[in-house]
């Protein structure tokens, strides 16, 4: 045997022959394993995502309806917070509420709104007390006095009027829908309560169109193949793509036609292909009852005070009501917006198996409905999963058919001496610089010289990188040092400024010669004594204490002398009526005023005298212009019980006319308003 021959390969042994067929083998593997990966995981998967991208239209439809919802919500708050505030006048209202709606509220959407008062809560002679605007056709506020008129039904028994009285300050109640009788336009009701001194006094009402929520839900749909809609707390319809299954009209007792949504139950007795629907709708809401039932903070009084006070209100809508208004949880995962998730064999609009998903929008307990066909959604996830596997099996076949070229064309050899080479650089410290070995005349030589050079310039870039490093650290380290510097003195800065408004605040309310309250506090704090003394039905009491003879003593002592005498008067008044509810002020040039609350004339009387003698105590010499002796005080006093007729400036009147009294009657001495009750 010659050696060519003792050296030779059978075929099948060849690398020429098994090379090939190692890569057949490879391809036929990863592609079988391709394509069990994606039926096992990957379909599964798409699958999901297809039906997620539907459940997440759904939360785009919730969030841009609650942009709407949160605009009416806010402009029923602001007028909550104006009416609370706002003089009780007519001209006030007349002015202000409809120009903040205009500002507020976009006449796209906001149609009306305005100010209800509960019976005579804004006048004591006026039982209803209404101040309304709705748009006109050309979109303009136009004031509504329909309501007040004393021959009509009113509006303290309304849907929206009597849930209001149980709503907290700053919470808002959202009515059940309804279509204008006037202009056949779909719409809500956002109620907020007003309260003035912590006391209920009527409601603010915002009224938001629902027109154009078909047109809003069938856009969205258009994104998942069907079809959404809308209901309220009640089940009631609020949008429906075909209008004329869900609205109903009536004739009224006066006549005219009446159009309004249906229930979604009613709809589902008339086409059991909606029963699921409505099934899952009338789930959430009793899971909503039936958990505030079982809630410590459920009184089932409220449900049975909304029902009795209102008759468009049934018992069952007024214990859904009671549930919201005592703010229960919707349900048991807090923060989750989509409330169930289905499929049905069949729908009513579609004609084909569905998944329908059901989002509750926040605050309202409205709930939108998503109905997608489950053949649109698999279609999607299967033309992905077509897609996805042959894009895959192409790249996975270029790549082991590349492979094995690159082995047929003997890369082997310079790919095993470079790799040896950098095995051997394992253990090379990081900053030395490794090099290839490039004398093959070959591209392997080519690649082994550029990757010496990128090499060096890496390893120069590297020192440049450390010299930069070291710089930006210490910019980076002078400039925090810089802005703790400025944050210290915007600090001290907005600290100051701060101190300097709480005095200028505190100069604003005193007498800065005796450093006690100045008119400006006694009339602003007058008033809340007066009502404080009507809640409790207790008297109220007022002195007025007036320096005797003070033009003289300044004649003869000197503007100094009689700024240090109203001091020593003032301290000595201080003294005489201590207490927390006492209020002391200086009320013009020698007289000061004191206000006892809970005092009747006789304790008035007695405090009056006190503060006398102690002024006469003091014996500061007075001996101006004929006169001879010490500086004295006459005190007027006067005490009223606060009524509906009576004010807190017929108290001020008969404290002055006492003070007239005294001062007719010879100074230093106290004199009693004789025509004031006990």
């Amino acid at each position: 045997m010659n050696k060519r021959n003792a050296f030779s390969v059978r075929w099948y042994h060849s690398l020429l022959f098994r090379t090939p067929l190692l890569f057949l083998l490879l391809l036929a593997v990863l592609v079988l394993s391709l394509t069990i990966i994606m039926d096992t995981v990957g379909r599964p998967r798409l699958e999901e995502q297809s039906f997620r991208m539907a459940n997440q239209v759904g939360n785009t439809m919730v969030a841009q309806l609650g942009e709407r919802l949160a605009v009416a919500e806010t402009l029923a708050r602001a007028l909550a917070t104006t009416g609370a505030t706002l003089p009780l006048k007519t001209e006030d209202h007349l002015q202000i509420i409809p120009r903040l709606i205009d500002e507020l509220g976009p006449s796209s959407y906001i149609i009306g709104g305005g100010v209800w008062y509960d019976p005579f809560a804004f006048d004591p002679h006026r039982e209803r007390a209404s101040f309304f605007w709705g748009r006109n056709a050309s979109g303009v506020l136009e004031f509504v006095a329909d309501y007040n008129d004393p021959k009509g039904p009113g509006y303290h028994h309304e849907e929206w009027y009597v849930p209001g009285r149980f709503l907290k300050p700053g919470s808002i109640f959202w009515s059940k829908s309804y279509v204008d009788p006037h202009t056949f336009v779909p719409m809500v009701t956002c109620t907020a309560p007003i309260y003035r001194h912590d006391r209920f006094v009527g409601v603010v009402t915002v009224d938001l169109k629902l027109a154009g929520l078909e047109a809003f839900f069938d856009a969205q749909a258009k994104k998942m193949g069907g079809y959404a809609f809308a209901v309220d707390r009640n089940g009631k319809f609020l949008s429906f793509p075909d209008v004329a299954l869900t609205r109903i009209s009536n004739q009224n007792r006066f006549g005219r036609k009446d159009i309004e949504y249906i229930l979604a139950r009613d709809l589902a007795d008339k086409r059991p292909l909606f029963a699921p629907l409505a099934d899952a709708l009338d789930s959430i809401s009793n899971d909503l009852l039936q958990k505030a039932k079982q809630s410590a903070r459920y009184d089932r009084q409220v449900a049975e005070v909304i029902a009795r006070d209102t008759s468009e209100i049934s018992a069952a809508e007024a214990d859904l009501i009671a549930a919201v208004l005592q703010n229960t949880t919707l349900h048991s995962n807090e923060g989750q917006i989509l409330l169930k998730h289905f499929t049905t064999p069949g729908d009513l609009l579609l004609q084909e198996p569905c998944s329908v998903a059901i989002f509750h929008v926040p605050n309202t307990y409205w709930n939108i409905v998503t109905v997608t066909p489950v053949s649109h959604a698999m279609s999607a996830a299967t033309a992905i999963y077509h897609a996805v596997l042959a894009a895959l099996i192409v790249c996975v076949s270029a790549a082991v058919i590349g492979a094995f070229l690159t082995l047929n064309n003997m890369m082997m050899r310079p790919l095993a001496r470079i790799t040896h080479q950098l095995k051997n650089a394992v253990d090379i410290n990081a900053e030395e610089m490794l090099c290839l070995d490039d004398s093959f005349r070959n591209e392997f030589g080519t690649f082994a010289y550029w990757f010496n050079v990128r090499t060096r310039k890496l390893a120069d870039a590297l020192e440049q990188l450390r010299i930069i490093r070291g710089e930006l650290e210490q910019r980076v380290a002078e400039r925090t040092e810089t802005l703790a510097h400025t944050n210290t003195k915007l600090e001290l800065e907005v600290q100051q400024r701060r101190r300097a408004q709480q005095f200028l605040r505190r100069l604003a309310m005193l007498d800065p010669l005796t450093d006690m309250a100045n008119r400006r506090s006694f009339d602003a704090s007058l008033p809340s004594f007066w009502q404080r003394a009507k809640q409790k039905k207790k008297p109220l009491a007022m002195l007025l204490v007036d320096m005797d003879k003070f033009k003289q003593f300044n004649n003869a002592y000197g503007y100094q002398a009689g700024d240090q005498c109203l001091k020593k008067i003032a301290n000595t008044m201080a003294e005489c009526t201590q207490g927390d509810e006492v209020r002391i002020a200086r009320f013009g040039g020698e007289q000061f005023a004191v206000i006892l609350p809970d005092s009747d004339a006789e304790v008035a009387q007695a405090v009056a005298e006190k503060i006398r003698r102690q002024v006469e105590a003091l014996q500061i010499p007075h001996s101006g212009e004929g006169i001879s002796g010490v500086v004295t005080v006459s005190v007027g006093v006067a005490s009223l019980l606060p009524t509906k007729d009576t004010h807190y400036e017929h108290l001020i009147a008969k404290t002055n006319q006492a003070l007239y009294q005294a001062k007719s009657n010879g100074r230093n001495q106290v004199a009693v308003d004789s025509h004031m009750p006990g």
